[in-house]
């Protein structure tokens, strides 16, 4: 873990620079106190290591521009750290971790930085609009979701929620904790250096960032949201008894994988506690291997979005859908199978997880990626009752009709059909829902008297009238 902080030399020939200046001129008070502070906050061991590695250089103490650009000094100076040095120790040579320094932190590093040409990074801005734009459409995604089941008939409201629904709203309270932590934890000095990060802090971030919060909400919220669009596709491909059994399948695969790497990232250290406090080296541990664990994680996660994208599509190609239809069924894949590709791009950014030199900065993709993933992913889930809204809205633009066949047709507007044909009730009924979209997109077979068996002979309901010349269907 002493790789975790690699040194930077501008800092140290900043301290030696100042203090040559201070000896020059002692009339200056300025550069004393300065030189005086910053050499107080540099650890015995590291200043012997420092001092090695510049008298066999070839650069002068004052010479800034040589010893920042001189590979060899840095080479020299890091790997003496490493050996001579704590943690803890290797922090501490940059005056930032030091309490009392007269200078505040930003114009140290500043000065540094300057002097070096050395850019400051601190993505915390760009992190934080990211987070609250993804929450902003995953929010709104899930209120226009709960809308379209609701609506106010005859003085009282009528839902058609379902467990579906259910657990969307399960999912919502946890990306709601997932995001604001994830705000919180920047002003904390995530998606900055490490090395510029208070040790208290560093702590927080391991605790709240990447283990016993957010990691454990983003396992348990990834499985719920797709158990959620699966429990959709049981409200609309039910009567297909091959298809529930698949989808249960995948429903208890999602199950397993949530409940056992929760399981295994609450005990990957013993003691527990060790996940967040061993980056100091000063506790002994026994951890699993980091990066193995998040690869499984990430990788059969997005083996479960294939199965679970796929399972419908079967189903989906034997049916008859108008062009309309079949937009707004591709377009609703295609963001789904964008969770996919988002899966996968945070694979690649795992490959420094558990190994990283600077967890602060070098985690910031991993956050970036798995919110993205999980934003999306609750839009992805939302989008067949968006599309259900908005047809109620704009019948003409998603793809709603009315059509009537014989002279006599009539539309019945409470059960939410048509009755069509000649005679009372005509020869011929087809059945066209207008609040739910997941009977909407069933085609039912017309129906004509005297051949009930057709319908059930291909496992699809069976449509009746009774008496009083109602429309319904069965089976």
């Amino acid at each position: 873990m002493l790789r975790l902080l690699q040194i930077r030399l501008e800092w140290w020939t900043l301290i030696l620079c100042f203090a040559n200046i201070a000896v020059l001129a002692q009339s200056n008070t300025t550069n004393l106190t300065i030189a005086l502070h910053l050499l107080q906050s540099m650890p015995e061991c590291g200043r012997i290591c420092l001092l090695d590695a510049i008298s066999v250089s070839p650069c002068e103490a004052t010479d800034i521009d040589c010893s920042c650009h001189n590979e060899n000094i840095t080479k020299q100076t890091e790997a003496c750290v490493m050996d001579s040095c704590t943690i803890k120790e290797s922090l501490s040579m940059y005056p930032q971790q030091e309490a009392g320094v007269l200078l505040t932190v930003s114009a140290t590093k500043n000065t540094t930085q300057t002097m070096c040409g050395r850019p400051v990074r601190d993505g915390r801005g760009p992190g934080q609009r990211n987070v609250i734009t993804g929450l902003t459409f995953s929010t709104l995604a899930y209120i226009i979701r709960i809308a379209s089941k609701l609506s106010w008939q005859n003085g009282q409201l009528m839902s058609t929620l379902w467990w579906d629904d259910a657990m969307i709203t399960f999912v919502m309270g946890l990306v709601f904790p997932i995001s604001f932590s994830a705000i919180l934890l920047n002003r904390e000095g995530l998606s900055t250096d490490v090395w510029t990060v208070p040790f208290d802090n560093i702590t927080r971030i391991l605790k709240a960032q990447i283990y016993y919060w957010d990691e454990d909400l983003y396992l348990s919220a990834l499985p719920a949201v797709k158990i959620s669009l699966l429990l959709t596709y049981l409200r609309i491909f039910g009567h297909d008894r091959e298809f529930r059994r698949l989808v249960y399948i995948v429903i208890g695969l999602n199950v397993g994988y949530s409940t056992s790497f929760v399981l295994i990232s609450v005990f990957q250290c013993l003691p527990i506690e060790c996940a967040w406090l061993r980056w100091s080296g000063e506790y002994s541990c026994r951890c699993n291997h980091i990066n193995a664990q998040g690869w499984a994680a990430a990788a059969l996660n997005v083996i479960l979005d294939i199965m679970t994208l796929s399972s419908p599509l079967p189903s989906l190609y034997r049916m008859q859908l108008n062009k309309r239809k079949k937009f707004w069924v591709l377009l609703m894949f295609c963001v789904g199978f964008f969770v996919t590709v988002v899966s996968i791009l945070r694979l690649q950014v795992l490959i420094q997880f558990g190994d990283s030199q600077n967890l602060t900065w070098d985690y910031t993709a991993v956050g970036y990626w798995s919110t993205i993933e999980l934003h999306v992913s609750v839009v992805c889930a939302c989008m067949p009752a968006i599309r259900s809204l908005l047809r109620r809205s704009i019948p003409t633009i998603m793809g709603q009709s009315t059509t009537k066949t014989g002279d006599r047709g009539a539309s019945t507007g409470r059960s939410g059909g048509s009755r069509t044909g000649g005679g009372e009730f005509g020869n011929s009924v087809t059945i066209r829902a207008r609040g739910s979209d997941e009977i909407d997109i069933i085609t039912l077979q017309d129906y004509t008297p005297g051949s009930r068996d057709t319908n059930q002979s291909h496992g699809e309901p069976e449509v009746r009238i009774d008496a009083s010349g109602r429309v319904y269907a069965v089976g």
